[in-house]
């Protein structure tokens, strides 16, 4: 177990814009709510008719979902929120445990519990699938494992992004989340009451 003092920073948000968006079509959400499937040239044309930017809001729909706005006064309310939001927070741990691909269900169950103990008391975690020599072979392994352990912490916790590699170790991220943890926690309470009655 690892513990770091730091919590690192998050990637900043960015969209592609404008001829950064390369796909053929794009489903285009106007300021009245109302949205339209078309050309990727013809929603550019539209958007450097009114002055404004396409930008990029949901790159994974089928097709990308597009609006049109004006790309530096998004970036900055973006940033403004950022800044606001890092006044809030109070600086948090990361704290990572480490698996391996063929990880047996009490090796996992034990660390599951503490990946979750330490989100219940609001630190981020990384949870990383170590592969040694040729259990690279079993990268289906490691996303199952992730998967698992995503069920696992979801009572507690939302995961960051999708689980990425570093060379020959799969990582992914999970925040806290105050809200989960709130309605578990009662949850158990009220589990421990009935146990007791029993």
């Amino acid at each position: 177990m690892r513990k770091k003092r730091s919590t690192p920073q998050k990637p900043k948000l960015t969209y592609r814009v404008n001829e950064q968006i390369n796909v053929p079509e794009v489903r285009v959400v106007f300021r009245d709510g109302s949205q339209q499937i078309m050309r990727k040239g013809d929603a550019l044309k539209m958007a450097q008719n009114e002055g404004l930017d396409l930008i990029e809001v949901q790159p994974t729909a089928q097709p990308p979902v597009c609006k049109l706005d004006n790309y530096g006064k998004l970036q900055y309310k973006l940033d403004k929120k950022e800044k606001d939001r890092k006044k809030k927070s109070k600086p948090t741990e990361l704290k990572e445990l480490r698996f391996h691909p063929n990880t047996d269900k009490h090796d996992f169950d034990f660390k599951a519990a503490h990946l979750e103990e330490f989100l219940r008391k609001g630190n981020r975690v990384r949870a990383t699938v170590v592969f040694l020599g040729r259990s690279i072979i079993y990268k289906d392994k490691g996303f199952e494992l992730i998967e698992r352990l995503t069920e696992r912490l979801q009572n507690v916790s939302n995961r960051e992004g999708e689980p990425k590699f570093e060379g020959k170790r799969l990582f992914v991220y999970f925040e806290p989340d105050k809200k989960k943890i709130e309605v578990y926690e009662r949850q158990l309470v009220k589990q421990r009451q009935e146990d007791k009655a029993e």
